[in-house]
């Protein structure tokens, strides 16, 4: 390195050079920088800073009605509560360290919906925090987990769904009120069935018990039960035996206490009514006996009212001669229709029909648990999950390497370029050839002389 050289500094060619001999050291900082970056962005902050986030519908048989199949409104927050969280983890072994509770606590996972143009189909997007997963699959698997649990739900809010009568509530009414509990329970048996038949067609194939029947067939099952001629026949033996206020079932039917007193008060009524029926009488005979010209001057609405509670109070005292018989007039024991004997007769009959619809009911049931056993499902948009807010760990690691490489090559080539330097100073100082040393310049030869001993 000539003098002029080293006045106007290190050359590229010399970076090079000096930095080519140390070229395994520089790429072996870079390296080991490039893997603890990647390594430290995989594991600590990624995590810390990544959300990922799956779509998908579901689809059950009340999903455009956004119900459950109880009817009640379906909340699709539920999604992320902690008893659907929970059930996701208890799915896969994989998901039992997961930290659910904090990550509700903290907010770390959220639900959100979106209607598509129909307004019909719901797309649900669950976006959970990178931290609480060891790797991109594991959150994908929860996340999953989680719509499968909402799902498992939705099947168990159907099997749970239930349109019987229990028999506490069915015995504890009177007659007349078990009637129309029947009733109720018929109507609505068909209802339900012919909400199917509007979502599915008439021939759908449902299996109950290993047996596969249509909607059609179930339903038909259901109308032959208590078609109106039996409820009609029914509601019409109850008013008139007497029955609509006595309590009990066929095996403790109505106390006799309760007989009697429905005896007395059937009794009472019928005296006053005949009164009444007395009274009338006398009343309306004047007006028949009237001449034509007479009664044209006479207004004629009295004449048809007395006529009219006439026949009213005579046909209700008929009746209760029917449930009475010959204890109308309070001296012979109830030989009609409103006695223990024949309230049972009646009570078992009421029983059989609640037994007969009862098991029409639980059979519906069956068949709605099977159909959303069918047709419930989570749908999802994309396989994969998708992820924000996390870097390249490739890209990290190449920038790594770059900034250290460069770094490492520039702390190289100063450290060498200084110690070249310290060793070209002292080689000069102690190079310097006499005036006289053969090869010794004439410039030298004043500074040689200078640097002698006077007294040589």
């Amino acid at each position: 390195m000539d003098a002029q050289e080293r006045e106007s500094g290190i050359t590229f060619g010399e970076i090079c050079r000096l930095i080519g001999k140390k070229i395994w050291l520089v790429l072996g900082c870079a390296a080991v920088a490039a893997v603890l970056a990647a390594v430290l962005f995989a594991l600590v902050f990624n995590p810390m800073t990544t959300y990922y986030s799956m779509s998908f519908e579901l689809v059950y048989p009340a999903s455009a009605e956004r119900q459950y199949p109880d009817g009640t409104p379906f909340s699709y927050r539920n999604i992320i509560s902690r008893t659907m969280l929970e059930a996701a983890k208890r799915k896969d072994e994989r998901l039992a360290g997961v930290d659910v509770a904090t990550m509700i606590e903290e907010d770390h996972i959220s639900v959100s919906a979106q209607s598509e143009e129909n307004e019909e189909t719901v797309i649900y997007t669950v976006r959970v925090k990178g931290s609480y997963f060891s790797d991109a699959e594991t959150a994908q698997l929860f996340i999953r987990s989680v719509a499968d649990a909402t799902v498992d739900d939705i099947m168990r809010r159907a099997a749970d769904v239930s349109y019987s009568i229990s028999e506490e509530t069915f015995n504890g009414n009177n007659f007349e009120a078990r009637l129309d509990l029947l009733t109720e329970l018929y109507e609505t048996l068909l209802a339900v069935y012919d909400n199917w038949l509007s979502v599915y067609s008439a021939g759908y194939q449902v299996t109950v018990n290993s047996v596969t029947r249509s909607l059609s067939d179930y339903r038909a099952e259901v109308y032959g039960l208590y078609v109106d001629g039996v409820r009609s026949a029914l509601a019409a033996e109850c008013e008139n035996d007497g029955y609509g206020l006595l309590y009990g079932d066929e095996d403790e039917i109505v106390v006799q206490e309760a007989i009697d007193a429905r005896v007395e008060q059937l009794q009472r009524e019928y005296r006053l009514n005949q009164n009444i029926i007395d009274s009338l009488s006398g009343l309306a005979s004047p007006a028949r006996s009237l001449s034509a010209s007479a009664q044209e001057e006479q207004p004629s609405q009295p004449v048809a009212d007395v006529s009219q509670l006439l026949a009213y109070y005579s046909e209700r005292n008929a009746i209760i001669a029917n449930q009475l018989g010959a204890a109308v007039d309070g001296v012979s024991e109830p030989d009609g229709t409103l006695t223990a004997q024949e309230a049972q007769k009646f009570a078992q009959k009421l029983n059989g029909y609640f037994a007969s619809l009862n098991g029409a009911a639980e059979t519906l049931k069956n068949v709605m648990t099977a159909i959303y056993r069918q047709n419930t499902f989570a749908e999802f948009v994309s396989q994969n999950a998708d992820s924000t807010g996390d870097t390249s760990v490739i890209l990290v690691a190449v920038a790594a390497f770059v900034i250290v490489f460069l770094i490492a090559a520039i702390i190289v080539s100063s450290a060498a370029y200084s110690a070249q330097r310290r060793a070209g100073g002292g080689s000069d100082t102690s190079g310097t050839l006499p005036a006289d040393a053969p090869g010794a310049s004439p410039a030298d030869a004043p500074e040689a002389q200078e640097d002698r001993d006077p007294g040589e």
